[in-house]
């Protein structure tokens, strides 16, 4: 390109050189004269724009205001050439053709006052009215120092000359500017644009002072050896353009000087001056021009208001901004500083302090990091540190840091070099994760170790609860208790050993493994000492002599994982029930909180009436036994010691069956049928919850699709012929039946859905011990557990748990005493979306000398707190309600008046509200259900607390 623009501006000048001896003023040399001044300019204005195009950041407004001047003169040329060469007339002096040969040098300077640290693309307020300032500076210039002169009256030569004087000023003093811009400049790219400019300008003075000179202006016509003062200057800007190329580098902001007091009065200075230059200018005018002045001093002292106000403005976000990142950097977990180029610490959080052994960052300011640190600390990595910043400016790695008390602090510490020769550390404590490290290691050899010594029991026998034992390895003793010889003596020892209640299962798995080929079993044992203990019994059948079957397996001792799969079927237990309290406590708790509310007031509002006042305890006594069996649901799942009780089937299920439903997704329909009449069971209560939980649980997810689930309950009697299941006693059962349509399960999985830790599931939904703890349940309650499934056709599971002939046993209530009221005169928001609770805590309220504002949504509390709120000395608000929770209208509402205290009320518990994230522990928080006399005692404790941060 270069090149080409260099035989392009060849040709220009040549053509000029011809035509100006050849043709000179006549009109076909001034026509083409000022077309080759044009096309010159042209050529200049879009390699200025395509300059642009390839620039970044400062360098496109840049370039976009040097084609602006350049495209402002040769439009005023296309206007002189239509004056001179079509009209055949001078160019009038006011015309806008003039105006424009004058001001056009006003987007150089603006080019010389774009903001250098910002080194944005775009142009901002802040440049509009610098623009729009140096605009008037410049119509003040000519029209006070020129125009004016020439509408009084004064020699049109005379004017002339002035107006080229002042031409040539504005000119040498851009180009002074931009030089001085050049020599200040912070970066090559900068220093680059303004030091091309300058030379441009300097070019462009010295042309255009030809051009304009008074030997020029004594000839009006164009085709003079002085135009080629206007050609030459643009095709040197058009070579320049074409020439530039944004450099490599990008300057960081770290690069430019911190700003001074100096240098910020300096920069008010400036925006200062250009209101006195046009003060100064318009105070030459005559009295006939004060409209004029005064519109022109307006503008500008305007738009020095306006720009002072931004740039304030500006430093206000700045100061904010470096603020909150300060704020941030305090209060982080990982320790950050900042060392100076001298290596002296600027700044440091309290966790930098802290990792370090002081108790402030006060202790670090000002002071060499080889003061602070212990030599202990630096002298491993000092030469690695140093060598990494000289290479990469960085490093990374771990620290060791000595406190003077001994204690030692493991951390990992990032170091980065900063441009100003300065370093920014940032360190993470690792202790914890040391310690952690050290518990697995620990934990791994322990295991290792346990593993390397487990006792396992190999054996070869003959297939059969009586079968002949060939081999037993010497593990025995210390497991059972036996010696080898002892054991293999006497076949009889093993099944005397197994408790007579546990032989259905060796039989049930002898059975299987004729099937399946696989003996697997978990019964218990009776070791030679008496001791009973649980063990796993997984053999295989292989081929024996004479065709009879061996087995070959082992025998482990497994009593540590029963009592560890006791331990998972408890937090099973929690985990559901969790579930279920957290989706039933608070509509059930808002209906006790109603019953109770009023059971109080009633009772305060009879004391004279004994009988009746008689009746209402009588409801009060059934409402705290509610009360009780809430509490109860929420305890439920705890590891508690309950004795077994006589049971009503019926009513478990049916008391399940709102809190089960909860747990189903939407495209699952459930059902619930009772028999009528159905006998009493005696079992462990919280045990047969935890298997009807299990089994619908276990139906819910076999139908991922949707489907239906239905739960039946009714008696059965069964004889020796009822063949559901392999052994079962005759006699009198009460039959509980889930049964679901979901994807159902082939014969072999059927054949293991009872055994520990065997699952269907995908890895991390299911442990495996679900089923196999409902077995257990089942069979320490007497009965017995049978399932039927076929692949895609759903499945089915009996339990039948014996029947007795006694009436179910009934609970007892528990009275709980209410706490003394208390007066009160405060201004109450009560937020509750349930209208009866609303509008009894309402009246309790009122009636110990509240005002109480209700609402009945977030959105209704809101107005009234944005009309009320600083009459408002408490917000009464429910946890849970539709739209947003009474956490977040609590927040909405402090953050406008953080007078107000808070108090929230929810029939959930504070640790099921802090895992859902709505409440946190040490807020003011009263559980549903509540008394009168609670809440008002709540209520008064709160407004007597101080306000706390939310």
């Amino acid at each position: 390109m270069p090149r080409k623009l260099v035989v392009l501006a060849f040709i220009i000048v040549a053509l000029s050189i011809a035509v100006i001896p050849t043709l000179g003023t006549s009109p076909a040399g001034s026509l083409l004269t000022n077309a080759l001044q044009i096309c010159s300019c042209g050529v200049a204005v879009a390699l200025c724009l395509g300059a642009r195009q390839r620039g970044r950041g400062l360098s496109r407004p840049f370039w976009l205001l040097v084609a602006c001047s350049m495209a402002a003169w040769g439009l005023a040329n296309l206007g002189w050439m239509y004056y001179e060469n079509w009209l055949h007339a001078p160019t009038p002096r006011f015309s806008i053709v003039r105006i424009l040969f004058d001001v056009q040098g006003v987007f150089y300077a603006i080019a010389l006052f774009l903001d250098k640290e910002k080194d944005s693309s775009k142009f901002d307020m802040e440049t509009l009215l610098d623009a729009v300032q140096i605009a008037i500076i410049f119509f003040s210039v000519f029209f006070g120092l020129y125009y004016v002169q020439l509408l009084q009256g004064s020699h049109p030569l005379a004017n002339e000359l002035v107006l080229t004087w002042i031409f040539v000023a504005i000119n040498l003093i851009l180009t002074a500017i931009a030089a001085l811009q050049a020599a200040i400049a912070h970066t090559r790219r900068i220093r680059t644009l303004y030091g091309g400019l300058a030379l441009f300008l300097l070019v462009y003075t010295i042309g255009s002072g030809i051009a304009e000179s008074p030997q020029a202006n004594a000839q009006s016509l164009t085709g003079t050896w002085y135009d080629l003062g206007w050609s030459f200057p643009f095709l040197l800007g058009a070579i320049w353009a074409a020439r530039w190329k944004e450099p490599e580098e990008v300057a960081p902001a770290a690069a430019f000087p911190k700003k001074t007091l100096a240098s910020l009065a300096a920069k008010n200075v400036m925006l200062a001056l250009a209101p006195l230059i046009v003060l100064a200018l318009v105070a030459q005018l005559g009295s006939e021009w004060r409209l004029t002045s005064l519109t022109l001093m307006g503008i500008s002292i305007i738009c020095y208001a306006t720009r002072l106000g931004l740039s304030e403005y500006r430093q206000l976000q700045a100061a904010d901004i470096a603020r909150r990142n300060t704020l941030a950097m305090d209060s982080a977990i990982n320790g950050m500083a900042i060392l100076d180029a001298t290596g002296k610490y600027s700044y440091a959080n309290h966790a930098y302090a802290r990792m370090l052994g002081h108790a402030s960052p006060e202790a670090l300011m000002g002071k060499l990091w080889q003061q602070i640190a212990n030599p202990k600390d630096v002298v491993p990595v000092e030469g690695e540190i140093r060598d990494s910043l000289e290479r990469h400016g960085k490093w990374f790695g771990p620290v060791t840091s000595h406190h003077d008390d001994g204690t030692l602090v493991p951390m990992e510490m990032a170091i980065t070099s900063l441009p100003d020769g300065g370093t920014i550390c940032v360190s993470r404590d690792i202790t914890e994760r040391r310690q952690a490290e050290r518990a697995l290691e620990e934990t791994e050899v322990k295991y290792r170790m346990l593993v390397e010594q487990v006792a396992a029991v190999s054996y070869i026998a003959e297939l059969g609860i009586h079968g002949e034992w060939l081999y037993v390895s010497p593990q025995v003793e210390a497991i059972l208790g036996y010696t080898t010889d002892e054991w293999l003596a006497d076949p009889s020892i093993w099944i005397q050993s197994v408790p007579a209640e546990d032989h259905p299962i060796l039989h049930a798995a002898e059975e299987a493994c004729v099937l399946a080929r696989r003996f697997q079993a978990e019964y218990r044992i009776t070791r030679k000492d008496g001791k009973v203990i649980w063990v796993s019994d997984n053999a295989v059948l292989v081929p024996g002599s004479d065709k009879h079957p061996l087995m070959e397996g082992i025998i482990l001792d497994i009593t540590d994982r029963k009592l560890l799969e006791n331990q998972l079927q408890q937090a099973r237990r929690m985990e559901a029930v969790g579930r279920l309290a957290g989706g039933v406590a608070h509509d059930f708790n808002n209906l006790l909180t109603i019953i109770k509310g009023y059971i109080e007031l009633a009772l305060n509002r009879c004391l004279d009436q004994p009988e009746l006042r008689s009746d209402i305890q009588h409801i009060e006594e059934a409402s705290d036994r509610a009360v009780t069996l809430v509490r109860q649901l929420l305890a439920f799942g705890r590891k508690q010691l309950l004795k077994p009780k006589v049971l009503d089937l019926n009513g478990i299920v049916l008391n399940l069956d709102h809190l089960l439903r909860r747990l189903m997704s939407a495209n699952i329909e459930m059902k619930t049928m009772v028999g009528k009449d159905t006998g009493s069971i005696k079992a462990d209560p919280g045990q047969i919850e935890q298997v009807i939980m299990n089994l619908v649980v276990n139906a819910r997810d076999a139908m991922p699709d949707g489907g239906r689930l239905l739960i039946e309950t009714n008696n059965v009697d069964l004889d020796a012929s009822y063949r559901d299941t392999v052994a079962i006693r005759p006699g009198a059962y009460v039959l509980l039946t889930v049964s679901d349509t979901g994807v159902g399960m082939s014969a072999d999985t059927v054949a293991h859905i009872f055994e520990p830790f065997y699952t269907t599931k995908e890895s991390g939904r299911g442990t495996g011990l679900g089923l196999s703890t409902v077995y257990g349940i089942v069979k320490q309650s007497g009965g017995y557990i049978w399932a039927n499934s076929e692949p895609g056709k759903g499945s089915t599971f009996k339990v039948y748990l014996p029947r007795v002939d006694e009436p179910a046993e009934v609970s007892s209530s528990i009275e709980i005493p209410a706490p003394a009221a208390r007066k009160g005169r405060e201004t109450i928001l009560l937020v509750e979306d349930q209208p009866e609770v609303r509008e009894l805590a309402r009246i309790v309220l009122a009636d110990r000398g509240y005002s109480v504002i209700d609402a009945q949504n977030p959105e209704d509390a809101e107005r009234h707190a944005r009309s009320n709120g600083g009459q408002i000395h408490l917000l009464l608000t429910d946890v849970m309600m539709p739209g947003i929770s009474g956490r977040e209208l609590a927040k909405r509402i402090t953050s406008r008046h953080p007078h107000i205290r808070v108090l929230y009320m929810s029939g959930y518990t504070n640790n099921v509200i802090a895992e859902d994230g709505l409440l946190e522990a040490g807020l003011s928080f009263l559980q549903k259900p509540f008394t009168p006399q609670t809440l008002v005692q709540k209520v008064r404790e709160t407004l007597d607390r101080r306000v706390p941060a939310i």
